[in-house]
């Protein structure tokens, strides 16, 4: 079996073999979770054997301190061999004090000893190793071993204990296909990933035909398990010491799900109570449905029963499901009559996808496509599968349902499986298959086709292709067919500096995307319009009330409702409102679905606001890197303009102009998320004394400001002229543009205006009162740190709101204010604010 994953545990291990003085380390983990497979790695790694101990040896005594003493080898073995020659007939703790002394006594090159199943050993030998092994230090033996979850006697307790998690998704994914075979189905890996649990000793054990393995077959699930080695026989257990709990999994195993009520009579008829199981953890309820709570526990259990009591007991399921659930009936009657009708199974599956319940689907759906079915009734199923799969959020699986799908000619199931593949094709593939849409015929729908288009504008606007999303709204205004979806498409376009027809209107009505009737492809154009129009707050509210609704919106509109609030918060320039933001949207992705470059390049944009995030540059680096793989080239001057403020900040103003004016240059239209750029190129060009460019792009920026006032663009004019008139007027130019801001304005922007008065102004302390030309006396003179307290009390803030402007303690602001109360001869904020009135109006 290949080796995946476990850095951290092979960090842990060859750090403690690293120091050469000796130590013990002992992986503690679950029977399956790999850890043979571990110290079998550890071994390769430093070229050494594993001692694997048989559980028949056990009545031997001392048998495994003699495998330890072999495993040594040189001198170490031989002295120890000569030890237990003498010893044999020695009191345990006499015995493992001489072995002790005689480790630290011979001097001989350090030594790495790997034990699989230390916990296998007899007795007498775990005693002893256990004393010994926590006086290892200073004898140059480095002990690596495996046990199995200790239950009562626990001797090791002395010595370092990892425990060993199972796999993660995308470990077991990796797992599964290297297993499994190359040709493997991406979809298929993913299923057997799911099924497991992240188990490694089932993945390997997994058996699938060639056909299974592509896709082209029904998979055989529960998963088709081969039985382990002799050896390894103890492996696939019950998994309990108790035969009616044994028995209750084991009717559970039989199929993805069982009526509660039923299996909780099935309990009780063998004397256990089914709560008891729940309260482990074994067992799990939603609504009036169980399950066994871990895939991998209940393949193990379904693998170990033989075919005659997979039949019997999936007689007495099918009867138990007769009446109150026909679905689930007929999954089990399936096994029993494989001729039987299948398609409920199909349309079950599509009904449970739909609830979330996504892999007991898979199971309904693999049930259905293993028997015979009406090829019309077939298709239809399986695009409506597929769709709701993809709406889910499992692109992968619903794009392999909808290329099972052969036939589509009915115009409806035309659409909407040509909808849910190019939604599948531009996570999965990372390209919009525009000739998808143009596959479909204008005269089967109009409507349908339409919103087909739409959705192929929505992907490219994803995708930052802003170019190819106007051409698909060209493509209706062609047809005829403009609606309100078209419309509101126009409006965000528009307000991203494109152009579109001119026979479109140049107003949108957002009530019809805002109304509580609206469907939430038309809602959640409209939130973007609202973020394209600053009004953040509207934002907030609407896409709040539209997660809250019910039925909840499906997962693939909540994961673009939340990355549509990420965007606000950013551009509202609030980290700390970003940084929830992105918490609560990385909550709705999925195991195994990590970030492409457009959802890379929305987590940098929040990195780069968030000065104790220190993961920016990585950020940017990975999602150049993923604009290389996906082909997404247009992303690429949004990630330049990152980097450009990042050099700013880092005061390589030469590079700042060089990726600021990158960005402008290649950015696609006139997209106002570029020129939120301006104000740092205008500031990097006069830092690299480019004082011409400056004031030419900053009398550019006033033309901008003038054509279309926005708020981001006043406070950043307001920047550009500070830093173009720092050089004559000072920190005045600043302050005057620091009273331009408001309470609800960006913190962001408000510490980049501090950072360029910092960096265009000489550090040194300037007074309180130059903007309103007050001659204070020497005594007077207040620091950077006290100018910008004073000057947002002036504004009215309270300590608190200070703080959170400022990104410091509130303490430090009343150390602060202490501090201008003493220098201007002040006691309290009102004599402050006073005092600063009466000497402006001197």
């Amino acid at each position: 079996m290949q080796f995946f994953g476990r850095e951290r545990e092979i960090q842990v291990a060859e750090a403690m073999i690293g120091m050469r003085e000796g130590a013990a380390c002992v992986f503690v983990g679950d029977t399956g979770v790999g850890k043979t497979a571990l110290v079998r790695e550890i071994a390769r790694r430093h070229d050494t054997a594993v001692v694997a101990v048989s559980p028949s040896e056990r009545m031997w005594p001392l048998s495994g301190v003699s495998a330890f003493a072999a495993g040594l080898t040189g001198s170490r073995s031989s002295a120890l061999d000569a030890v237990l020659s003498r010893g044999r007939d020695w009191p345990e703790h006499l015995l493992a004090e001489e072995i002790s002394r005689t480790l630290h006594l011979v001097q001989d090159e350090p030594r790495v000893l790997v034990i699989d199943d230390l916990d296998e050993m007899d007795g007498a030998s775990l005693s002893i190793l256990a004393f010994v092994c926590a006086r290892l230090r200073g004898t140059g033996v480095s002990v690596i071993a495996t046990v199995r979850t200790p239950e009562g006697r626990h001797d090791f307790a002395g010595v370092t204990h990892i425990h060993i998690e199972r796999l993660s998704f995308d470990e077991s994914v990796e797992l599964a296909r290297a297993t499994i075979g190359a040709g493997t189905s991406p979809a298929v890996t993913h299923i057997v990933a799911a099924s497991t649990g992240g188990d490694p000793g089932l993945i390997a054990r997994v058996r699938l035909t060639p056909g299974e393995a592509a896709g082209d077959d029904a998979l055989p699930l529960p998963l088709r398990v081969v039985r382990p080695s002799v050896r390894r026989q103890r492996s696939m257990p019950r998994c309990s010491e108790d035969p009616r709990v044994s028995a209750v999994l084991d009717l559970l195993s039989m199929g993805p799900l069982y009526d509660y009520e039923h299996l909780r009579s099935a309990a009780a008829e063998i004397g256990i109570e089914l709560d008891e199981l729940i309260d482990r953890g074994l067992v799990s309820v939603h609504g009036d449905r169980a399950r066994v709570s871990d895939p991998a526990l209940r393949l193990r259990h379904h693998a170990a029963l033989s075919p005659a009591e997979r039949r019997r007991l999936h007689a007495r399921s099918a009867s138990d499901h007769r009446r109150q659930d026909p679905a689930t009936y007929l999954w089990h009657a399936s096994f029993l009559d494989p001729t039987g009708d299948r398609l409920p199974l199909l349309a079950a599956a599509v009904e449970l996808s739909r609830g979330g319940d996504t892999f007991a689907a898979i199971e309904f759906a693999e049930r259905a496509l293993g028997g015979e079915l009406d090829p019309i009734q077939r298709d239809r199923g399986l695009v409506e599968l597929g769709d709701a799969l993809v709406l889910g959020g499992h692109d992968l699986l619903g794009q392999h349902y909808l290329d099972r799908a052969l036939d589509t000619a009915a115009a409806d199931v035309r659409v909407r499986a040509t909808i849910a593949a190019l939604r599948a094709g531009a996570r999965v593939d990372h390209v919009v298959r525009d000739a998808l849409p143009e596959s479909v015929e204008w005269e089967d729908d109009a409507v349908s086709t339409e919103r087909l288009l739409c959705e192929s504008a929505r992907l490219h606007l994803s995708r930052g292709e802003l170019e190819q999303a106007v051409a698909r709204v060209s493509a209706v205004v062609e047809r005829g067919a403009v609606s309100e979806e078209t419309l509101l498409l126009a409006a965000i376009l528009r307000g991203m500096g494109m152009e579109v027809p001119d026979d479109l209107p140049d107003t949108v009505d957002l009530e019809v995307g805002l109304s509580p009737d609206a469907p939430i492809e038309l809602a959640s154009l409209a939130v973007t319009v609202l973020l394209l129009d600053e009004r953040y707050a509207e934002v907030r509210r609407v896409t709040e009330t539209l997660l809250s609704s019910m039925p909840r919106p499906a997962p693939m509109w909540r994961e673009r409702l939340l990355r549509i609030v990420v965007a606000a918060e950013v551009r509202g320039g609030d980290p700390l409102a970003a940084r929830h933001a992105v918490a609560a949207w990385r909550h709705e992705w999925l195991p195994g679905r990590g970030p492409d470059a457009a959802r890379t390049l929305l987590l940098a944009q929040a990195a780069a606001i968030d000065p104790s995030d220190p993961t920016t540059h990585d950020l940017v680096r990975r999602g150049r890197e993923l604009c290389r793989r996906e082909g997404t080239p247009t992303l690429l001057p949004f990630f330049a303009a990152i980097e450009g403020g990042l050099a700013l900040t880092e005061r390589r103003f030469d590079d700042a102009v060089g990726s600021l004016q990158a960005a402008r240059a290649a950015g696609p239209g006139n997209d106002p998320a570029l020129m939120r750029t301006d104000a740092d190129l205008i500031e990097a060009l006069w830092l690299s004394d480019r004082v011409v460019e400056a004031r030419s792009e900053t009398a550019r920026l006033e033309v901008a400001l003038a054509a279309r006032p926005r708020r981001w663009t006043t406070l950043a004019v307001a920047r550009s002229r500070a830093v173009c008139r720092s050089g004559r007027e000072g920190r005045l130019a600043f302050d005057e543009a620091q009273a331009l801001y408001r309470t609800d304005d960006s913190p962001h922007e408000y510490a980049r205006l501090r950072a360029a008065r910092e960096r265009c102004v000489p550090a040194d302390e300037y007074r309180v009162l130059r903007r309103v030309g007050y001659d204070a006396r020497a005594d007077t003179v207040l620091s950077p740190e006290e100018q910008e307290v004073v000057a947002l009390v002036q504004r009215g803030l309270r300590n608190r709101e200070i703080a959170a402007t400022l990104f410091i303690s509130l303490r430090s602001v009343e150390l602060r204010l202490t501090r201008v109360y003493r220098k201007l001869g002040v006691g309290s904020r009102a004599q402050l604010v006073a005092h600063l009135h009466g000497e402006a109006s001197a």
